[in-house]
């Protein structure tokens, strides 16, 4: 049963979908939006120029703020962010009139503070507020010098306040729900693998059943309608028992050229034996083809005494034995764990049996 890939974790930065064209749309809208204000204003400022600089820097940092990426957002880029606010404030702070109603020449405000409100969003809640007392500070500073009045001018700013309030509250939001989401994810995934765990063991145990009904069925109920036996008959009872033994003791050896292999042996008055020591399934199919190839061959040659086909524990230098004993000799073979052979030796005059439980 394959393994599904993990899976990736929600975030505040994912629950925005800031790959997604509507975001896109989003930061467009916000470029054009503010050029069309610094155009408008041109001639209420010293120098269009200076305002026209600033909305070009306040754009990269929207451009950065808007990408997908870590949560929370990166500190190099958060302080870039941070930097831009800060500069840009004082660009067009001290190129607006000191007289007069501003209007929209006074957009680096609202700008700002959405690049605030996004870096909140983007779990930088202190730093897009170490942002806006910049921000304030500048302000202040500018409406000293200007005689327009630190306080007056600072007062400029207070509706930007509500938005990274908002920012900081909706963030926290986001936060928990990624959190919320996340759980719930780990808890649906969590029941899904124990329903398919459960699936697969009942699938197992109905494959099962139907292979032991294909095998002792028939036998059975030969034995259950009563005697006499022939000698057949006797033979195909140790078959069909054979075949069981190796159903459980054997799982990872019950490949097709194996089994036809190995009933054939038997017929012949072979001794088969198999076991399977690894306890976990060969993933790899040409490793498992060499090992069917090997292990048919090694019992189709045998014409009497005993073969034993033995997987090794997993961890071992060796993937499987193959030891074949008749009267006059025995054969061990070795597979590495690609199915190649790795050892072929022939001993004459060797007991039965003594080669068996090498490793």
């Amino acid at each position: 049963m394959t393994t599904a890939p993990p899976r990736i974790s929600t975030d505040a930065a994912s629950l925005l979908y800031l790959g997604s064209h509507p975001a896109q749309l989003l930061l467009g809208l916000y470029g054009v939006t503010n050029i069309v204000f610094v155009v408008l204003t041109a001639d209420i400022v010293h120098s269009p120029w200076v305002s026209l600089l600033a909305v070009m820097l306040v754009l990269v940092a929207a451009s950065l703020v808007i990408q997908p990426g870590p949560d929370p957002f990166p500190m190099r880029e958060t302080l870039i962010v941070v930097g831009i606010v800060t500069l840009a404030t004082a660009m067009v702070s001290w190129n607006l009139p000191g007289t007069g109603e501003l209007g929209r020449a006074s957009w680096h405000h609202g700008a700002n503070a959405w690049l605030l409100f996004f870096l909140a969003l983007r779990r930088r809640t202190g730093m897009a507020w170490i942002g806006f007392a910049g921000m304030a500070l500048v302000t202040a500073a500018w409406g000293f010098t200007s005689g327009r009045g630190a306080l007056s001018a600072v007062a400029m700013l207070q509706t930007h306040a509500g938005t990274v309030v908002v920012a900081s509250l909706f963030g926290a939001g986001l936060r928990r729900a990624a959190a919320d989401i996340n759980v719930f994810t780990a808890l649906a995934d969590r029941s899904a693998r124990a329903s398919a765990e459960a699936q697969a063991r009942k699938e197992i145990r109905r494959r099962r059943v139907v292979e032991l009904a294909e095998t002792a069925t028939g036998p059975l109920e030969r034995i259950a309608a009563g005697g006499p036996f022939s000698d057949e008959d006797r033979a195909g009872f140790l078959a069909a028992e054979a075949e069981l033994r190796d159903s459980v003791r054997a799982r990872g050896l019950t490949l097709p050229a194996i089994v036809a292999s190995t009933s054939a042996a038997r017929r012949r008055g072979v001794d088969v034996t198999l076991l399977d020591d690894r306890a976990a399934p060969i993933a790899d199919g040409e490793v498992m083809a060499r090992l069917s190839k090997e292990v048919a061959t090694a019992l189709d040659s045998a014409s009497d005494g005993s073969v034993t086909v033995r997987l090794l524990p997993e961890g071992r230098w060796a993937l499987v034995t193959i030891v074949s004993q008749s009267s006059v000799a025995s054969t061990r073979v070795e597979l590495d764990a690609d199915g190649l052979r790795v050892e072929d030796e022939e001993h004459t005059d060797t007991a039965p049996g003594d080669d068996e439980g090498r490793d």
